[in-house]
């Protein structure tokens, strides 16, 4: 071989060596996660001793593909959790993925999850965040695995008659934490306080979490609260909300799964109980009242509730609509401006814009929601009619793939099968612009092709 050659491959072998290099680099910029099954990660983790942190993803999540591309490839991202922990990422529609979410009770996307070997959750975050708050999610994770005893042995003491505050608290945490409630639980932890301890922001909070029904300790916790709510803290007044607002959610599933309508008549008297005025009252009531009637499959009280409120919608003009909209949009700049809330943060930008059509959209909601309620419970084609304008005029607000989509099932209902085509392929088109899943859209779409008219 002459030198020549021999200098040549030399350098042909350096050039692929340093290839070679740069593209493990690149590799490790960020996040490695390991491949494989679930027990392979598990078994990895045993080996390790790590925690396990887990990516639950979906393919048409907005917010997953910015952490993904921006964020697990961040070079001090992925020197920390390369370090700490066994990194995986899965969708949560597809194989294992579909179990694992049902498992860890995952309601959100993305969703991290914190294992410990075992296969036991020792702390749970969600949504895009930038990688400073990421990296310290990962710290507040490692903590947790210190810190951690496993649920079944809480759940021991407990049976064994522990009923200390502090161990309490710390098992309704786990109870959060794994996606539970137990009102239960938070029965003795409110026994085993003082009754000074109930209007602390750890408390509110704890109940907030963990409240069960209206008739409840708890609830009349949260109830005498509001007659101290313009003194709370912003957090404190939170809390007591989103408790009560829980509780009430909570009984109409009760009384919807029971079929109990004294159940449900109890429901209506703690909306009165809290709500700020006649009006707010009113409003909540024929949502309620409205949705059990949905719910229950009652068609005669739907009608009678629904029939009366489309008609005052579709009375609304474009102008009044706007006059509404342009009415909200100055008393949330004034409220904002009190607040000393910046004008140029991305938060008051995009709640501004919202508002700024905000009475359009809402009337746009109601009327697809009658409309579809009329889908699902009324056969008479006169009434189904009525239903297709509110459907129309709701599009004509605002369209989206939720109204397009009760615009397509009416119009296959009424026999209009070529138009329920169009509108539903209309639906599906929007939802895959939006990112949002189609699954549901395409099935209907299907249904609409096999029918005979």
């Amino acid at each position: 071989m002459c030198k020549k050659t021999l200098e040549a491959m030399k350098k042909i072998y350096y050039l692929l060596f340093w290839i070679a290099c740069s593209a493990y680099a690149d590799d490790n910029r960020g996040i490695r996660f390991n491949e494989g099954k679930w027990e392979q990660i598990l078994t990895e983790a045993r080996t390790q001793h790590k925690l396990i942190f887990v990516d639950i993803y979906t393919t048409w999540c907005a917010p997953c593909k910015v952490m993904d591309k921006n964020i697990f490839t961040n070079p001090e991202v992925g020197e920390k959790f390369n370090a700490s922990f066994i990194n995986y990422k899965i969708d949560a529609e597809k194989g294992e993925g579909n179990m694992l979410a049902k498992k860890y009770m995952v309601s959100g996307y993305p969703t991290y999850l914190f294992i410990n070997p075992e296969g036991e959750l020792v702390y749970r975050s969600i949504g895009s965040m930038s990688a400073r708050k990421f990296i310290s999610e990962a710290e507040k994770a490692l903590q947790a695995g210190l810190d951690y005893k496993p649920t079944a042995a809480l759940e021991n003491d407990f049976k064994a008659g522990r009923r200390e505050a502090g161990f309490l608290y710390e098992f309704l945490k786990r109870k959060k934490l794994n996606g539970e409630q137990n009102a239960l639980i938070l029965d003795e932890y409110l026994k085993a306080i003082p009754e000074s301890a109930h209007k602390t922001e750890k408390v509110l909070m704890i109940i907030s979490e963990n409240i069960g029904l209206i008739d409840s300790k708890a609830f009349e916790i949260l109830t005498k609260s509001l007659d101290r709510f313009m003194n709370m803290t912003p957090e404190q007044q939170k809390f007591v909300l989103d408790g009560i607002s829980k509780a009430k959610r909570n009984t109409f599933r009760k009384a919807i799964e029971t079929q109990d309508k004294v159940l449900f008549e109890q429901l209506i008297s703690a909306v009165r109980q809290t709500s700020y005025s006649e009006a707010g009252f009113e409003a909540e009531e024929r949502q309620f009242r409205l949705d059990f009637a949905k719910l229950t499959r009652d068609a005669g009280n739907f009608r009678i509730i629904a029939s009366k409120e489309g008609a005052k919608l579709m009375e609304k003009t474009n102008e009044q609509l706007r006059e509404e909209s342009q009415q909200k949009t100055e008393r949330f700049i004034q409220g904002a401006k009190a607040k000393g809330i910046k004008e140029n943060t991305m938060q008051y930008l995009s709640a501004l814009e919202d508002i700024k059509t905000s009475a359009e959209k809402l009337t746009s909601f109601h009327l697809n929601e009658y409309a579809w309620g009329y889908f699902q419970l009324i056969e008479n084609k006169d009434e189904l009619e009525t239903a297709l304008k509110w459907s129309e005029r709701s599009i004509e607000l605002f369209k989206s793939p939720v109204n397009l989509d009760t615009y397509a099932n009416l119009l296959s209902k009424l026999g209009r099968r070529k138009e329920a085509i169009k509108a539903e392929k209309e639906a599906i088109k929007m939802a895959k612009k939006q990112g949002i899943e189609t699954k549901e859209l395409n099935l209907a779409l299907k249904e609409m092709k096999q029918k005979r008219v």
